[in-house]
């Protein structure tokens, strides 16, 4: 429970939590990326060493000047990459299909990029990233707890020592800052030893154990009752969705076609005997937020704009033939004319002065109001749930009261399955049912390295 900020309680209470807590982390002006450099292929590299590795300023110049849509954004579509990637240019078939534009679904598109195949991207939120990628830790594990025998075991290293490379190739920002276990007993000590040997028989390189002295050495902030760890320096991290981006924005650059705002919501499959034919159909709902549709429909004419339009012809044809007219007829045709001309400004100034308002608000606008109105719950705003989560949380379909504008059928050879939280529903749809996602929802918090303590306080609050 929280007091009043000008409570002597309140003060009473902060200063209690302020005696209580850790003497803060010694300033070690640890290099963060993109403060004055950045971490390119696991190491830092100064701001002044990034113009010719970072920069790679040659590569993008060439990459501009060859790009098909010659940077025209007006010629762009709206939820989709600039070029039809499908086999017969309409659209409607692919070899490959990729459900799901997070992390993995990303890294398989541009790997795929790499051949002759017509391979289609899609997304079901706003955009990529956006769904179980977007809450990962970006932990690049070295794979020394991994079980012996596994995939993941078999996999992890080899995964952890591409890294470097990719991140070379891609910058977005890999950091090799590696990990530390910690002990603070005997027992904990022979568990260090364990993983160790587990390591090993992973493939994993590089393993320590530090003692006690050599820990505070490494890292002057730990545990003061730590007496020892295990090192695994080559782990790092990244930072997830710049990564998910990176592999998307290169694999759509190669050749991969993107869609987002594609939700699938059936898979058929077809039979033919054809071993060249499409083996699926699948169908997506192409939505759009509620605000960029309204903002759509005023910027078409409307009803009102075509009247005025034939009331101003009109208006224009009886001044010409009162001109051509008889004195008798004149009269007659001046009090027609007159009136028309008094309709047609009266519907232009209504159409002139009485716009939607909602055409000039912004997204974030549209954002705020929909999380400020209660939505039936006392007190409260717009309630994101698990599924919202899925697909983008405050950008999702619920959220932004998305509306279907169109139901597309592609047809594919292969589908690739990277829906994540909803991978079981796609599998669902194409008779496999051995598998059930149990989404959690939980918070990150997102702070700034010297930042640290104030994370601190939160956490004993």
């Amino acid at each position: 429970k929280r007091m009043a900020p000008n409570s002597e309680a309140s003060a009473s209470s902060m200063a209690v939590a302020a005696s209580e807590l850790p003497p803060p982390p010694p300033d070690r002006k640890l290099p963060q990326h993109g403060v004055n450099g950045v971490f390119y292929g696991g190491e830092w590299l100064d701001i002044e060493d990034c113009a010719n590795k970072f920069n790679a300023e040659d590569n993008e110049a060439s990459h501009k000047k060859n790009r098909s849509c010659k940077q025209n954004c007006s010629t762009c579509p709206r939820s989709k990459s600039c070029i039809d990637r499908s086999k017969q240019n309409d659209g409607m078939e692919y070899d490959v299909v990729i459900v799901g534009a997070g992390c993995i679904g990303s890294c398989i598109a541009r790997e795929l990029s790499k051949y002759d195949l017509s391979v289609l991207l899609v997304e079901a939120a706003d955009d990529v990233s956006q769904g179980a990628t977007k809450g990962n830790s970006g932990i690049v594990h070295a794979g020394y707890d991994d079980k012996p025998g596994t995939n993941r075991a078999k996999y992890c290293w080899k995964g952890n020592q591409m890294f470097s490379q990719l991140d070379k190739e891609l910058r977005f920002g890999y950091q090799k800052n590696g990990s530390l276990v910690l002990a603070f007993d005997d027992k904990q000590k022979g568990i260090l030893q364990d993983l160790v040997k587990r390591g090993e028989t992973n493939g994993v390189q590089n393993l320590q154990i530090l003692d006690q002295k050599q820990l505070r050495e490494l890292e002057p902030a730990v545990n003061p009752d730590a007496i020892a760890a295990l090192l695994s320096p080559d782990a790092g991290n990244v930072i997830p969705y710049e990564y998910a981006i990176a592999l998307a924005e290169n694999a759509v650059d190669n050749g991969v076609e993107l869609r987002i705002r594609r939700e699938v919501t059936s898979v058929t499959k077809i039979e033919s005997g054809d071993t060249n034919a499409s083996n699926f159909e699948i169908t997506l709902r192409h939505w759009e937020p509620k605000h960029y549709i309204d903002s759509q429909k005023t910027n078409q004419p409307t009803p009102l704009l075509h009247i005025l339009v034939v009331t101003a012809v009109f208006s224009l044809l009886l001044i010409a033939v009162t001109f051509a007219s008889n004195e008798e007829d004149k009269n007659v045709i001046i009090k027609f004319s007159a009136t028309f001309i008094l309709l047609f400004v009266g519907m232009f100034s209504y159409s002139k002065f009485n716009k939607p308002s909602s055409k000039n608000k912004s997204i974030v606008q549209i954002l705020q109001k929909n999380s400020s109105e209660p939505q039936g719950r006392s007190g409260g705003g717009y309630k994101i749930d698990v599924n919202d989560m899925m697909t983008g949380g405050s950008g999702s379909w619920n959220a932004t009261n998305g509306q279907t504008v169109d139901i597309e059928c592609v047809k594919t050879r292969y589908i690739v399955n990277c829906a994540g939280g909803a991978s079981d529903k796609i599998a669902n749809m194409i008779g496999d049912d051995s598998f059930v996602i149990k989404p959690r929802l939980g918070d990150y918090i997102l702070l700034n390295r010297n930042q640290v303590r104030a994370c601190v306080c939160m956490i004993q609050e």
